[in-house]
């Protein structure tokens, strides 16, 4: 089982997950208002990397945050899975992407 755990820094967020003992990856973002921004997510897991974005996304919608915005440098296919398009400035409406499946099956 994946665990998504937070950690805070000072001015940025963070999720780690972990796979039991090993680490497979994290995440970092910030929360400005009604945007919250992702700056890193370095994770090779394609499901656990999901997991972290999702993880992320919930936590700025507790802190009031509507849209969700990555650079294009950390596009990955997780992201387009959760509605996320491939070019500068590319955001989704938080509460959109976690409501949608992965469309993977099941159709």
């Amino acid at each position: 089982m994946i665990t998504f755990l937070p950690d805070h820094g000072e001015g940025f967020f963070r999720f780690r997950a972990f796979e039991s003992d090993k680490e497979l990856g994290f995440c970092t973002f910030t929360v400005d208002g009604f945007n919250m921004k992702f700056l890193l997510m370095e994770c090779d897991d394609d499901i656990a990397a999901e997991g972290l974005a999702r993880a992320a996304m919930n936590s700025a919608a507790n802190r009031n945050a509507y849209l969700a915005y990555i650079p294009k440098e950390i596009f990955c296919p997780a992201f387009a899975r959760l509605g996320f398009r491939n070019e500068e400035g590319s955001f989704v409406e938080i509460p959109e992407a976690l409501a949608g499946g992965c469309g993977c099956c099941c159709s």
